[in-house]
């Protein structure tokens, strides 16, 4: 695993109304490594910030972390079974998998002086609850040296062996479906054994609470800072109430950054509004740590969010920028193709960043003073690429490249997609020399042989994953420049050329109205070169053909006109230019940006992929909120190299989806002959990620594939996934006893899971069979009669009594539910 260290974030500080760190616009992937967790997510530190994401990009769910001495170690929380730790810079912890009822092995960074009194045994445990799977940590609040705790990892408390003196411990307490204890307390250290008890009935909840009443918290973070600049925190979650202890202690201050957005929100129902609510509680917590603020005393901006085709949703993350360095991201989804109203402490530094998909921006930091602030625009088309952290260079033979903003949006903010391909092939005076192979990431050093060249050529070849992010599937950029301009050293950059375009006038899905259209382009040289913008090219068929534009250009700038057919799904670009030092740029980018007709695959090269089995083609019934793993295999054909594939699967038209989930990449294996790839697509699913109850039912099934040696596949296939809700069915019969031949009266009520928020719903119009078991008869039942629920899932059905037995009710299921039974109402006949 790659390591990475917490650091000063650069513009901490900035003004109200003013955007701080102007330089540092980027999302964290070029300047931070991540490192895997025992879930599968990934925990890395991006600008200042710890940034912790699930598998596959999803939520995180809750997560404990603790910085000592500028290492932070990160558990997974409130799981149904104990987490193992995972570091991030200073000395390594241990492994990843490593048993979690071990203790970990952050370092104190002082050792304690020797005294005449052997260390005391000292237990520490949480009281009037019972949370198992505890994380405490120990300081002694004189010297602030840190002490590990050997925590049990299925109980309530941990022990650790101390000299006497003044210690704060700080105890998180995490349980699956439980509240969340996070609390601290003081204590001291004398001769003997000593136990502390951290009592759950005097916490009281922390909450930044709004005058909204339609607003809970979706996400929050809540963290404890020390004098010397340790830290220990608790995050995530799923609006978790987060309980903390009363405390007086100079220099230890507790600070809370909340999430709020509309009640049952989902990745397909987006909130349509986010609090950024951030507060810190000095010297310690009071008896009641809430705060009150009211909606109009916060900055307020509305971002307009363009979709790249299909996206219905975008997530937003959010981080205090603190002198401390000490804050978290916490992401939300928040619509796409639409504006939301976001709400943030006034004066408050934050950095933010959204993704669209894989598809990841970075935003300039922003202090905004209260009131209505001016309205950003995100993800305006066409993406190509720019300048990124890294910079491409060249020394001795080698080619340092690193290109890490290949997706930059319209108004030039960085952008990447973390899960794209990447190809870098090089090649002198017409000759190929070398190429790095498919990859993730953006980095490649590639050695060319010794030769008397005139020129070199570089060719960078972007692919996308996946079939939500539309727009830019591939961006290809050829360079050619003189050898006599390379740089003399590695600290200089390549001497070449990067184009950006915009195009006004796309509506909210990036797409353009049939009729003329204006494409501007700017070239930019990297080296302070003279550049000239030579042509602008269009397609509509993915490149298969091209037409030039006429073209306006003056230098290094230029505006081209096209005419976009109503029957157009997609526009491609291809620009050229040159500088005065002799160098030449092309770039492509396929589906640049949309046009007014449907949405189709996109292919390239001979890749096919086969029917998409699905959970062994059995439905999918989710649990509420406890995600379970599930698999989908296809195959592959026509890649002659490396592979990389996966699947989203849709709900809706391909052109307009109401509902995606992605399964994030595949794991695809080459048979030993021929050209098929085995892929096998390893996903969780909740119901809350579905969202909505209308999406219960048929989904269709997208994949992406692409190859080193250029195949390309994006959009539907065969195959198909059910996704069903579960349903409870009730039973009264009355009355009780009946007389022999009576009417026995039966009612119930049958209900559908509830996968937005409220009670589960009543099923309308449902067929439910009145089934009898005779007294003594054994386990047979018959049914005697059926009817259809009403509009409130109720259904009443009588019968003529004649012998003591057994009355339920049966729902058979249908297309978007489960059947059910309800339970046996003995019923006796007199």
């Amino acid at each position: 695993m790659a390591a990475a260290t917490l650091v000063a974030p650069a513009g901490a500080t900035g003004t109200p109304g003013a955007t701080v760190a102007e330089g540092d616009t980027g999302p964290g992937p070029g300047a931070a490594a991540g490192a895997r967790l025992s879930t599968g997510g990934t925990a890395r530190i991006d600008r200042g910030g710890l940034r912790v994401t699930g598998p596959g990009d999803a939520p995180s769910g809750p997560y404990s972390y603790v910085r000592v001495g500028g290492r932070t170690e990160v558990t997974p929380a409130g799981r149904q079974a104990p987490q193992a730790t995972t570091a991030l810079g200073g000395p390594a912890t241990a492994p990843a998998g490593t048993a979690p009822s071990a203790p970990s092995a952050l370092t104190p960074r002082a050792t304690a002086s020797p005294t005449a009194t052997p260390n005391q045994r000292v237990r520490i445990q949480l009281v009037n609850a019972d949370n198992w799977g505890p994380l405490i940590h120990v300081w002694n609040r004189r010297t602030w040296q840190y002490y590990d705790v050997a925590e049990q990892q299925w109980d309530t408390y941990g022990t650790v062996g101390l000299p006497p003196g003044d210690y704060l411990t700080i105890g998180d307490f995490s349980t699956w479906g439980r509240d969340t204890y996070f609390l601290a307390k003081t204590f001291t250290v004398g001769g003997s054994a000593l136990t502390v008890s951290l009592d759950a009935r005097q916490s009281k909840p922390v909450r930044i609470a709004v005058d909204d009443p339609s607003a809970t918290r979706a996400t929050s973070s809540v963290w404890y800072t020390l004098p010397n600049g340790d830290l220990a925190g608790f995050a995530g979650g799923w609006g978790n109430q987060v309980y903390v202890s009363p405390l007086a202690l100079s220099g230890v201050n507790l600070k809370i950054h909340d999430v709020l957005e509309r009640k049952g929100s989902s990745g397909n129902r987006p909130s349509p509004y986010r609090y950024d609510l951030v507060h810190t509680f000095a010297n310690g917590v009071p008896a009641t740590p809430v705060v009150q603020v009211r909606t109009a005393d916060l900055a307020l901006t509305r971002p307009w969010v363009k979709a790249p085709g299909a996206g219905l949703s975008a997530a937003l993350s959010v981080v205090p920028r603190n002198n401390d360095s000490s804050a978290v991201y916490l992401p939300t989804t928040v619509p796409a193709a639409a504006t939301f109203r976001h709400y943030l402490t006034p004066g408050q530094p934050f950095a933010r960043d959204f993704r669209l998909g894989s598809l990841e921006f970075g935003l300039p930091d922003v202090a905004l003073p209260k009131g209505a602030n001016p309205n950003e625009t995100l993800g305006q088309a066409p993406y190509s690429g720019q300048p990124g952290w890294g910079s491409s260079s060249y020394r001795s033979g080698t080619f340092y490249l690193d290109e890490t903003s290949p997706l930059a949006d319209a108004a030039g903010r960085r952008g990447t997609d973390l899960d794209a391909s990447s190809v870098y092939r090089v090649s002198a005076d017409g000759t190929p020399l070398v190429d790095s192979g498919l990859r993730t990431g953006w980095d490649s050093d590639l050695q060319v042989p010794a030769g008397s060249y005139q020129s070199y050529t570089i060719r960078h070849t972007v692919t996308q994953r996946g079939t939500a992010n539309r727009l830019s599937p591939r961006v290809e950029t050829e360079w050619t420049f003189p050898r006599s301009a390379l740089p003399p050293s590695r600290t200089s950059a390549l001497p070449v050329l990067d184009a950006a375009f915009s195009v006004p006038g796309l509506d909210a899905r990036n797409r353009a109205a049939a009729g003329p259209a204006t494409v501007r382009t700017t070239l930019t040289s990297r080296v302070g070169a003279a550049p000239t913008l030579t042509s602008v090219e269009y397609s509509f068929d993915d490149g298969a053909s091209w037409q030039t534009a006429p073209l306006t250009a003056d230098g290094a700038t230029g505006t081209a006109t096209l005419d976009v057919p109503a029957t157009a799904g997609f526009v491609s670009l291809r620009v050229g230019g040159k500088d005065d030092a002799g160098g030449t740029v092309v770039r492509t980018v396929t589906r640049a940006f949309a046009g007014p007709g449907a949405q189709t695959t996109l292919k390239a090269g001979t890749l096919t992929v086969g029917t998409v089995v699905v959970n062994n083609a059995r439905p999918i019934t989710p649990r509420l909120s406890d995600p379970m793993p599930y698999e989908a295999r296809f195959t592959v054909s026509g890649a002659t190299s490396a592979l990389k594939a996966g699947l989203t699967f849709r709900h809706g038209t391909y052109t307009a989806p109401d509902g995606l989930l992605d399964t994030g990449e595949a794991t695809c294996t080459k048979r030993a002959t021929g050209t098929v790839h085995d892929c096998v697509a390893r996903f969780e699913i909740a119901a809350e990620h579905l969202g909505l109850n209308r999406l219960a039912g048929t989904w269709s099934v997208d994949a992406w594939a692409h190859s080193a040696n250029g195949g390309l596949h994006q959009g539907p296939v065969g195959g198909q996934v059910t996704f069903k809700r579960s349903t409870s069915l009730t039973i009264t019969a009355t009355p009780q006893p009946v007389t022999r031949g009576g009417t026995l009266t039966v009612s119930g009520r049958l209900s559908g899971a509830a996968w937005e928020y409220g009670a589960p719903t009543g099923l309308a119009g449902q067929k439910v069979e009145l089934q009898f078991r005779k007294a003594g008869t054994g386990t047979t039942w018959s049914t005697v009669a059926a009817g259809r629920t009403g509009s409130t899932g109720v259904v009443t059905l009588r019968r003529a009594a004649w012998s003591d037995g057994a009355w339920r009710l049966h729902y058979a299921g249908s297309t978007s539910t489960v059947g059910s039974y309800s339970w046996a109402d003995n019923v006796d006949v007199r």
